[in-house]
């Protein structure tokens, strides 16, 4: 099955054009007919950074300049990590005409809801440059450490696509639920905090044992700080990859042949 499991994920690679376009066709389906279109990324993006960064940097006691690059990236990277994995329970769902009617692999709709979400996130990576250069802080070429930081996480977001697409045909209640999880581990998820407060609390534990912590950092450290995420950080997320690999071939072995007759 593992063998099985990696053929059709290299077909579906090789069938880049098909993905890719319904990929962009949801993006161009969620701005239809709108004014302003894709740029709506950008402006909720500037205006919620923009918005809660002034508050909470100085709720947090932090540096103007310093607090709004480090929001900025580590909500672009959440929003990614948490868009892929709750669309990914929607992925065969959506695609049940396309499922029932073509001999595509079904790994075609994972990569589609992966160029879904890869837009947005390349976009809210453009408007970490542009407030990083507008508050003059440094950049040099530490930062092309986040490049192994970024794959790490694209891995590890279709893996979590996979997974709840294979369970969500399944359960259809999981996207729902992970929906409501993920609210809450946003807010205890160093994302609008540094983690030095919670290590000054002793509440060290909150961030060790959340995975999407480590999948932020090892892109979020190299960015801010030019210099490559720590052993540990890049150590858990391999780590983290493996378990999440081993899951989809274990749900992907359970389900595959059953997508059809569960739709």
């Amino acid at each position: 099955m593992p063998a099985n499991l990696i053929k059709d994920n290299l077909r579906a690679i090789r069938n880049w054009r098909v993905w890719f376009h319904l990929g962009m066709a949801d993006i161009r389906n969620r701005f239809a007919r709108s004014f302003v279109g894709p740029l709506w990324i950008v402006l909720n993006l500037g205006l919620w950074v923009g918005g809660i960064g002034i508050i909470y940097a100085a709720l947090y006691r932090q540096e103007i300049h310093q607090y709004l690059p480090f929001l900025t990236i580590g909500f672009v990277i959440w929003n990614f990590l948490t868009q892929t994995i709750t669309d990914g329970g929607n992925a065969f769902v959506f695609a049940e005409g396309y499922i029932k009617q073509f001999i595509y692999p079904k790994q075609i709709y994972v990569l589609r809801v992966l160029v879904n979400s890869v837009v947005p996130l390349m976009i809210g990576t453009v408007i970490f440059f542009i407030v990083t250069l507008l508050f003059a802080n440094p950049m040099g070429w530490g930062m092309f450490w986040a490049i192994p930081g970024f794959v790490m996480v694209l891995m590890a977001a279709y893996l979590h696509a996979s997974i709840m697409a294979y369970a969500s045909v399944r359960f259809r209640d999981l996207p729902h639920g992970m929906t409501a999880l993920l609210q809450v581990l946003f807010f205890v998820t160093p994302i609008m905090f540094p983690v030095s407060i919670l290590k000054e609390r002793g509440l060290d534990f909150i961030y060790q044992l959340n995975p999407l912590y480590y999948l932020i950092e090892v892109a979020r450290e190299p960015m801010i700080n030019l210099r490559p995420a720590s052993t540990e950080v890049y150590t858990i997320t391999a780590a983290y990859l493996i378990f999440l690999f081993i899951v989809t071939i274990a749900v992907a072995k359970r389900f595959d042949k059953r997508v059809v007759y569960m739709l």
